[in-house]
C-alpha cells in the first residue's frame, strides 16, 4: 500500500509517500538523463565471448530494473523466489509488465536527445536466444 522504493536495498523503510515519490523522480532523472548520456551508459557495455565477466551494466539495468526484481521478490522464500531470482522471475505475473516498462523507458530515453540511438553493434544485433513455445518446443529468436 505504498510506492516502490527505487533505492531499495532489501530493507523495508517506509517513508511518507510524497517524499518517496520525490526521491524516485530524482533517481529516475539520474538514471535516464544525467547518468546516461550515451547508449553504453544507458544499456551497458558490450559483453563478448572471452571478455571478463560484468563489463559494466547500464544505468537502467541496475535501477530501476534490478531494484524492481529485488523489491518484488518474496523475502519469505529461501532465494527470494519469483521476481527476486533469475530462475523464477518469469513465473511472477508482474515480470512481463515490468519488462514492458523497461522497454518503454528505452523508447523514452531515445527521444530525450538527438544523439540517443539504438545499438548498431552487429554482434548484438546478430545474437540469437532460445526460448520455448507453449508446447515446450525450442524456438530461436534473433535480436535483429
Amino acid at each position: 500500500p505504498f510506492p516502490v522504493d527505487l533505492d531499495y536495498n532489501k530493507i523495508d523503510v517506509i517513508i511518507p509517500t510524497d517524499l518517496q515519490i520525490d526521491q524516485n523522480l530524482n533517481i529516475m532523472y539520474r538514471q535516464m538523463v544525467s547518468g546516461a548520456k550515451k547508449t553504453q551508459l544507458f544499456m551497458g557495455q558490450p559483453y563478448r565471448a572471452g571478455d571478463q565477466p560484468d563489463p559494466g551494466a547500464g544505468s537502467v539495468e541496475n535501477v530501476p530494473h534490478g531494484t524492481m526484481h529485488d523489491w518484488t521478490g518474496d523475502p519469505a522464500q529461501p532465494n527470494s523466489e519469483d521476481m527476486g531470482n533469475f530462475y523464477s522471475a518469469a513465473r511472477d505475473p508482474i515480470f512481463f509488465a515490468h519488462h514492458g516498462n523497461i522497454d518503454r523507458l528505452w523508447h523514452v530515453w531515445r527521444g530525450l536527445r538527438p544523439g540517443n540511438a539504438d545499438f548498431a553493434d552487429a554482434d548484438w544485433l546478430d545474437t540469437a536466444f532460445l526460448f520455448y513455445d507453449e508446447e515446450a518446443r525450442p524456438v530461436r529468436v534473433r535480436v535483429r
